[in-house]
């Protein structure tokens, strides 16, 4: 291994807890130039894709750890589908949940609760557990690599690699057999196989740190888009009943949600985590890392993913403050589509009182 060119106390180095939009900019295009003058010094005989192969045979995974991963993602299959098997599907009816929403509900109640779990955990590694500086200091995670070792981590950080690595997995199969489909799912098929290469080339490496960061600046955003879904599919019932506290609690988890994903994902996610890969990795990770271009590549693309579906997020608000509606899923097509049943036949069978019947048989063949 080649030793960073600097370390932390160098005066050279910008070091803040967040740096800036600017000045963002501004560290990150000379660090970017510097790291394409060094590249070809570093490796002269680079060739792709021959040295890029040559170089995944020294990640640090082995064959035990990977069948791990699918062994997880199986599991979250299996737990996902008699979860919502036995106990979701059933429950559809007693809750009074309109067809409308019957076929979206078990989807949300489910990534729901996943996100719920797993961002709270992540939350208490990163912030209260006293071991990582990485929010605070984001540039601290290269201090070790300065004498030539990756950062220590526990069990914790291979907790967060291994269910999240799992859960891509799972999510695959998801989205092509058990989810909805959206005018966006093929980009996100592109964005849980840009994961998984993140996750297992950052583990591979020794950049563990950088991928459990990641992980905890974007998992929140996807709870609270659960969490309105849920309220917007539960405050008014089929039989007419209306609950306002669930339409409160649907607003203010939309504003949550809105207001989370600008700040966690396009606000600390280039000024936290990408000023410490874009710049601090050029400066204080080991000049020799063989994956560094290919992470930094795929953590850019993923800030352009996060642009793109704000996209819909402010096109969803933008609806929301002009005509008041609900929040409502625009990337997902007709009803018709998912439940067999044309838009034009549900209200007149809400009108008809007969939605019960009509949740009741899809559900029944969803059970089947």
């Amino acid at each position: 291994m080649i030793l960073p060119e600097y370390n932390l106390t160098d005066p050279f180095i910008h070091r803040v807890p967040t740096v800036d939009y600017i000045t963002f900019i501004k560290i990150c295009s000379k660090s970017l130039i510097h790291y394409s003058y060094r590249f070809p010094k570093i490796f002269p005989n680079y060739k792709f894709p021959e040295t890029f192969f040559d170089d995944l045979q020294t990640l640090d995974v082995n064959r035990w750890q990977l069948t791990l991963v699918f062994i997880v993602a199986f599991l979250f299959t299996v737990i996902r589908f008699y979860f919502v098997k036995w106990y979701v599907l059933p429950a559809l009816p007693r809750l009074g949940v309109p067809i409308l929403h019957a076929h979206k509900f078990p989807e949300s109640i489910w990534k729901f609760l996943y996100y719920l779990i797993t961002w709270s955990f992540s939350l208490y590694v990163h912030i209260f557990s006293g071991r990582y500086n990485t929010f605070w200091d984001p540039l601290s995670v290269w201090e070790s690599w300065s004498i030539g070792y990756p950062p220590t981590v526990y069990w914790d950080i291979h907790f967060i690699y291994l269910t999240q690595a799992a859960f891509y997995v799972h999510s695959i199969y998801a989205t092509l057999y058990m989810d909805i489909w959206r005018k966006d799912s093929t980009l996100m098929c592109i964005h849980h196989f840009v994961a998984l290469a993140l996750i297992g080339l950052s583990y591979g490496s020794g950049h563990v740190l950088e991928g459990a960061f990641v992980v905890f600046l974007h998992d929140n955003t996807d709870m609270m888009l659960e969490l309105t879904k849920l309220c917007v599919y539960l405050k008014k019932r089929e039989n007419g009943d209306y609950y306002p506290f669930l339409n409160f609690l649907g607003g203010v988890a939309f504003v949550s949600f809105a207001v989370m994903w600008f700040i966690f994902r396009l606000y600390w996610y280039p000024l936290k985590l990408l000023y410490m890969t874009l710049y601090g990795g050029v400066y204080l990770g080991p000049q020799d890392s063989p994956f560094y271009l290919y992470l930094g590549l795929m953590l850019v693309i993923l800030l352009f993913m996060n642009v793109y579906w704000f996209n819909f997020i402010a096109r969803m608000v933008f609806r929301v403050c002009q005509t008041g509606e609900e929040p409502e899923d625009n990337r997902e097509f007709d009803t018709t589509a998912v439940s067999g049943i044309p838009r034009e036949k549900l209200q007149k069978l809400a009108m008809e009182g007969k939605l019960a019947a009509a949740t009741s048989e899809v559900v029944k063949k969803k059970a089947d």
